[in-house]
């Protein structure tokens, strides 16, 4: 009796091992499917025009479904901003760091380009979508300063590592800000079809003022990775 016990209990032991990996596994695939929806109808409809009834449908769940994985409103936008933020400085760090393989010296030119390329996506559009709606949506607000304040410490960070040997110039910090924020301003100002944006002028000029500025690194501080074939 004591063998089919312990057969019985094994049998249990093994069932309740795999199970949950699996439900996790689900779970975890049908919390990405919403959150991604979510995201989606954000770009579609903006911030204040989306329902979770949208949300629903665009992952193809039901309502309770979702209310199942994010009870309330509060713990879904949250995490989708989670998900938008983790989703753009994953972009960043794997394309950035793909132009400047096997660079001598930073790429500051296509450094550029590629971020450009990232600015002028449905996700950046959701980003800034969210930052204006946070503005009148105290609720929002709770939820996406904090994560806009992880958000820059995580790409400042990510940049060190893309760029490590600008990260040593005296014009480091000037610099990310001047980048960032003409960038983003141009690609913000873009997103409505008002007057011309005069992009290949404030890039070229962007990129002779990095030039310019990172002189003290440039040309004399090697990059870590640059004895590594493309």
């Amino acid at each position: 009796m004591k063998m089919m016990a312990s057969a019985e209990t094994l049998s249990k032991e093994i069932e309740n091992s795999t199970e949950p990996t699996w439900q996790k596994t689900k779970s975890g695939m049908t919390q990405a499917a919403i959150l991604d929806a979510a995201l989606n109808c954000f770009y579609k409809f903006g911030y204040a025009n989306t329902t979770t009834e949208n949300i629903a449908n665009a992952a193809g769940v039901s309502r309770g479904a979702m209310l199942h994985h994010f009870p309330t409103r509060f713990d879904l936008i949250k995490a989708a901003v989670e998900r938008l933020n983790q989703r753009r400085l994953d972009t960043y760090a794997r394309e950035e760091a793909k132009v400047q393989q096997g660079a001598e010296h930073t790429r500051i030119e296509e450094g550029i380009d590629t971020y450009w390329r990232q600015l002028n996506t449905p996700d950046f559009v959701v980003f800034h979508e969210l930052k204006v709606a946070a503005r009148t949506d105290p609720e929002l607000a709770k939820i996406l300063i904090p994560a806009l304040i992880k958000f820059k410490q995580n790409h400042l960070e990510a940049s060190r590592k893309v760029f490590p040997d600008l990260a040593l110039s005296e014009a480091w910090e000037r610099t990310n800000h001047l980048s960032g924020f003409l960038m983003e301003a141009m690609a913000t100002e873009k997103m409505i079809d008002g007057p011309e944006v005069p992009v290949e002028q404030m890039l070229a000029w962007l990129k002779r003022e990095l030039r310019r500025s990172y002189q003290d690194v440039l040309n004399t501080v090697k990059r870590p990775d640059a004895a590594i074939e493309e």
